[in-house]
């Protein structure tokens, strides 16, 4: 490719990118197979395996730039630069170790997050990280603009700390498996009860009116896997008393009511949200 024509490529990337630039959830799958890691790690093979089966692979793309990565995957601390992609099998070529992050053994069925186009977001701002993974924290209670973040959550490689822009406060937040949770926890958005299941905001969120929940749907983010672990915390809005039941994915049936906090944890063994109370 000449330079004229990989310039004319990255200014045409940039225009895209300026036109459909909004917040997206980063995308959550998990891993098909196990993935090995270095030595060291007690009762694990020496060897670094580097390629990774998905469940998912959709909008991971293969390298736009040679020898570049055109998408990045992130499984349990570590990242991983996807050199190439079998969109049928899901069999992805990948560098270890990547932005500076510690190669590592993952289980079958570890969570996966991955964001948008590597050459995409460059062209969107010159951040040579996917959106949504970041080297740092953001600025702690920091305000923020929903519609101006790329995407959400912000994933700090180095820790696995998640962070949200709550709508509430127009501030970072801390988001699933932070440190920070609950002692710092702000809250994210209201949910409305509803008859089926609801999607969780963050790690601590508020439940108004009186429908019968039935489950809660997965958010992006929170590990509820056969190795992972996740909870989060449900405020009764005032006024409010709403039920949930054992119908779906939580362990035992329960009421919501007003003034009231529920933790629902998850439970690997179980496949189940677990309430720390029933009323």
């Amino acid at each position: 490719m000449t330079f004229r024509k990989l310039a004319s490529l990255l200014v045409l990337m940039a225009g895209l990118a300026g036109a459909c630039f909004g917040q997206t959830a980063l995308t959550q799958t998990t891993l098909a197979a196990a993935v090995s890691g270095p030595a060291g790690y007690s009762g694990t093979s020496p060897t670094i395996s580097q390629t990774v089966t998905l469940t998912a692979c959709t909008g991971l793309a293969a390298p736009i730039l040679p020898g570049t990565p055109s998408s990045i995957i992130y499984v349990g601390r570590e990242a991983m630069g996807v050199f190439s992609i079998n969109t049928t099998s899901c069999v992805l070529t990948v560098n270890r170790g990547y932005l500076g992050t510690q190669a590592a053994p993952h289980p079958s069925g570890d969570m996966v997050l991955y964001g948008l186009n590597y050459a995409v977001t460059i062209a969107q701002g010159g951040n040579p990280l996917p959106s949504g993974l970041f080297q740092q924290d953001p600025p702690i209670n920091g305000t923020c603009t929903a519609a101006n973040t790329p995407a959400t959550p912000w994933v700090n490689v180095f820790t696995g700390a998640q962070w949200l822009c709550s709508t509430v406060t127009g501030t970072w937040v801390p988001g699933f498996n932070n440190p920070l949770v609950p002692a710092f926890a702000g809250q994210t958005t209201t949910v409305a009860a509803a008859t089926g299941a609801v999607l969780p905001t963050g790690p601590v969120f508020v439940i108004s009116g009186s429908g019968a929940i039935s489950g809660f749907t997965v958010p992006v983010g929170c590990n509820a896997t056969a190795s992972g672990e996740c909870s989060f915390t449900v405020i009764s809005a005032a006024g409010s008393t709403w039920t949930w039941t054992s119908a779906g994915n939580i362990m035992t049936a329960g009421t919501g009511t007003a003034g009231h906090t529920f933790v629902f944890t998850w439970s690997a063994s179980l496949s189940k949200f677990v309430p720390s109370a029933l009323s």
